[in-house]
């Protein structure tokens, strides 16, 4: 596992809940799913981090556009700022929402994507 899904995989992880936060990993969107794993090694793991952000891929569309072909739309190295809290099921050991930012590494180049909020 890797340090951000060890972090939030601690029996009493509460410390970290309702607070900001940046949190650093790679970001997966397939179908209708929307995470952050902590390995590009590991793109379906059995402990992720759930993203919460709604019109997230429209966003990221507008600024670098998926990937096509792949095994997920989107599979990039990404920090993220947002409120974590606790996630929807088991496997999601936490989840990030409120993100206010997400820097998008791809091919050596570094993308700002400012989520829209109002959607």
């Amino acid at each position: 596992m890797s340090k951000v899904i060890d972090l939030f995989s601690c029996d009493d992880n509460s410390d970290f809940f309702n607070k900001n936060a940046v949190v650093s990993g790679y970001l997966v969107i397939r179908g209708r799913e929307c995470f952050l794993v902590g390995e590009s090694r590991y793109p379906f793991p059995d402990s992720r981090v759930e993203i919460y952000c709604p019109g997230l891929e429209a966003s990221l569309d507008s600024v670098v556009g998926g990937w096509v072909g792949g095994v997920a739309s989107y599979f990039d190295e990404v920090t993220i700022h947002g409120v974590v809290g606790p996630g929807t099921t088991c496997r999601d050991v936490a989840s990030i929402s409120k993100i206010s930012k997400i820097a998008l590494i791809r091919d050596e180049c570094e993308y700002e994507i400012i989520p829209d909020v109002g959607v």
